[in-house]
């Protein structure tokens, strides 16, 4: 769907019932996420991308009509780390800690919820602090990954990380026994690839060593931890290929000993939307934003008013 077509429902939402929200965010994922908290009165409309959301939400022609009852809400991404002008779009609602939803995710109880009922183990106490160390440990790799897609972002080389990890798996590149990553080695295969993808064009290929040396620089700059390095599916898949050997070291029996199914990114990505509470919602800056926005466009309601639910049971 277009940007007009957007702006359109809109107008219709708008001129059919003139209190109800009308929300973009990036894809269908994201409605399902973020609809079990939303009010009866908001419209969320999956848009397929952020940079539709702005370009929607910076319409001159929707500016002269009235903003008021319209909003997005996007994952951030790197434009936290480059403060990009894209973040003073108004009516544009993120969370300014975390970088995407699957980060949001983690930032919370979700996970150690998730392996509560996930592993069969008597020690709670222990299996959250397993929770801890596997999130630290994958993101501690992701932020690797993240430098690398930062300086796709930075310097707009196109490189389709999508087909990159269509073609490979991240088994190829981190050590699961010492949970290292081979930079080098990354670099190479990613410019092997992006230079594939594009054969008869030469001027678009980028030799791996330039990779190696715009990611240095970009550490220089963005040391880590930084989780807004991060993206929340590398993480999640990261986790899952961890999980295994981080367990044993744990534990000190294979996963599959005292572990109901098995744990696959798919699944775990899954349970933490499902496990993922009101109550961990509400911790977040992005709850504080949608919050503000709504104090500012009285009387649209995004989130529904869940004290007064649990008042009137």
């Amino acid at each position: 769907m277009t940007k007009p077509n957007y702006i359109v429902e809109f107008i219709m939402t708008r001129n059919m019932d003139n209190a109800k929200a009308f929300v973009l965010v990036e894809g269908t994922t994201d409605r399902a996420l973020w609809g079990k908290f939303a009010a009866e009165d908001c419209h969320l409309r999956p848009a397929q991308g952020k940079d539709t959301i702005v370009d929607v939400l910076s319409s001159t022609f929707l500016k002269g009509k009235g903003m008021n009852g319209i909003a997005g809400i996007v994952d951030a991404d790197y434009w936290l780390l480059t403060d990009a002008d894209e973040l003073g779009t108004d009516n544009l609602l993120y969370d300014d800690c975390c970088p995407d939803a699957e980060s949001i995710l983690l930032d919370s109880g979700a996970l150690k919820k998730v392996l509560r009922h996930s592993i069969n183990a008597d020690d709670m106490e222990q299996i959250h602090q397993f929770a801890d160390t596997l999130i630290t440990e994958a993101q501690r790799l992701a932020m690797e990954f993240g430098y690398f897609r930062l300086l796709n972002e930075c310097e707009q080389y196109g490189i389709s990380f999508n087909c990159f990890w269509k073609a490979h798996n991240i088994v190829d590149f981190i050590d699961n026994e010492c949970q290292a990553f081979d930079r080098t080695w990354f670099a190479r295969k990613l410019a092997d690839h992006h230079k594939t993808r594009w054969i008869d064009k030469s001027d678009r290929w980028i030799p791996f060593d330039v990779l190696l040396e715009g990611v240095g620089e970009l550490e220089e700059r963005y040391p880590t931890p930084d989780i807004r390095l991060c993206r929340g599916k590398d993480v999640v898949a990261i986790m899952a290929h961890i999980l295994p050997a981080l367990f044993k070291t744990e534990f000190g029996k294979e996963l599959s000993e005292i572990n109901h199914s098995p744990i696959h990114k798919r699944e775990l990505a899954k349970d933490l939307r499902m496990a993922y509470e009101f109550g961990y919602f509400m911790e977040t800056s992005l709850f504080a934003c949608i919050r503000r926005w709504e104090g500012e466009n009285e009387p649209y309601r995004i989130i529904r008013d869940f004290s007064a639910e649990r008042t009137s049971a």
